[in-house]
């Protein structure tokens, strides 16, 4: 397989030379050749320009290779270079956990949980007298030590709450990917359920950002209360073709074992859906959240946070009682 300068650097030149119109392309016989000549045969008046293209068979070669090569199937060993940015940095947060225990009567505590060969990291904070939990799935970039502002707003909400970090975050063993991320969040629920001792009806899953494919994947294999999605994504192919243009040349096919649709699982039968985006996002821009809104089959609702950006949804003004309103009135 082609490495991926190569693979860029041909395809950067192809796009090129396609570009150049009607000026004569010198180039060698492994790439396209675009040729405008004008016949000199003919009057002034009706003079015409005969274009001719040129594609060699080593060419065509090198596109179907570089095609080949950049799909979201085979090239996920790229992509995930750009989708993932893990961290595992060792914070002192002792203080910070004494003050939300003190200011919520809640207790934290570390949990491990098992993912197929891997353990992942995880804190739980348990809210006295509170029947019901969020699992919250993160999203691609940091660990849960960069969650901490999600955790005093669903506490004060009277949830308890378990972070947890996927695989090769933070203190989590093994390497993220699609598959990977999918297999730790069934993995964080059947730990609630089974270690925890928490019945469906009192698990609320939260997805953030690439999170919010997590927390869909979830709810569509595991039973749970509500779904409630912060600054998500309609489906991960989507937010991709937004970034990479190469992306929009590929069927949907071309995303098969990749894809985290959360328009497929919400356009279906489903628990109550809330849906928090801020108006200024431009990592996933909020006519994610629109679409979600417009597809989604009921019960929904829909929160937009005016000024916020991707990262500050949760210290917006209005996120913590409507996030306390959305569990207040579950059953």
């Amino acid at each position: 397989m082609m490495d991926e300068p190569t693979v860029c650097e041909l395809l950067r030149a192809n796009w090129r030379n396609l570009g150049k119109g009607h000026r004569v392309v010198k180039q060698d016989s492994a790439e396209v050749q675009m040729n405008a000549t004008i016949d000199s045969n003919t009057s002034k008046p009706e003079e015409k320009m005969r274009w001719s293209a040129k594609v060699t068979k080593s060419n065509l070669v090198t596109l179907l290779v570089c095609y080949v090569a950049l799909s979201p199937v085979f090239g996920m060993g790229l992509y995930n270079h750009l989708l993932f940015f893990p961290f595992k940095e060792n914070y002192d947060l002792k203080e910070v956990f004494a003050k939300i225990e003190t200011a919520t009567n809640s207790k934290k505590s570390d949990v491990t949980i098992a993912s197929g060969k891997e353990k992942l990291n995880g804190w739980l904070f348990k809210k006295s007298g509170a029947k019901k939990i969020i699992l919250v799935s993160h999203g691609n970039g940091g660990e849960i030590a960069h969650r901490l502002l999600l955790v005093s707003p669903m506490l004060f909400a009277n949830a308890s709450v378990l972070l947890y970090d996927y695989e090769g975050y933070g203190r989590s063993t093994g390497q993220p990917s699609v598959a990977a991320l999918k297999q730790d969040g069934l993995a964080a629920y059947d730990y609630v359920a089974n270690e925890l001792h928490y019945t469906p009806d009192n698990i609320v899953v939260f997805g953030e950002s690439l999170g919010s494919g997590v927390t869909t994947y979830i709810a569509e294999h595991r039973k749970v209360a509500a779904v409630i999605i912060q600054s998500g994504f309609s489906s991960l192919s989507s937010a991709a073709k937004d970034r990479i243009f190469w992306l929009n040349f590929y069927p949907p096919v071309a995303f098969d074992g990749v894809e985290m649709d959360n328009l497929a699982y919400l356009r279906g039968a489903h628990p109550p859906v809330l849906l928090m985006h801020g108006d200024k996002d431009t990592v996933l821009p909020i006519k994610n959240g629109y679409k979600m809104l417009a597809e989604a089959s009921d019960p929904k609702r829909f929160v937009k946070f005016d000024g916020c950006g991707h990262n500050d949804v949760c210290v917006a003004k209005n996120f913590a009682p409507s996030l306390t309103q959305f569990i207040s009135e579950l059953p």
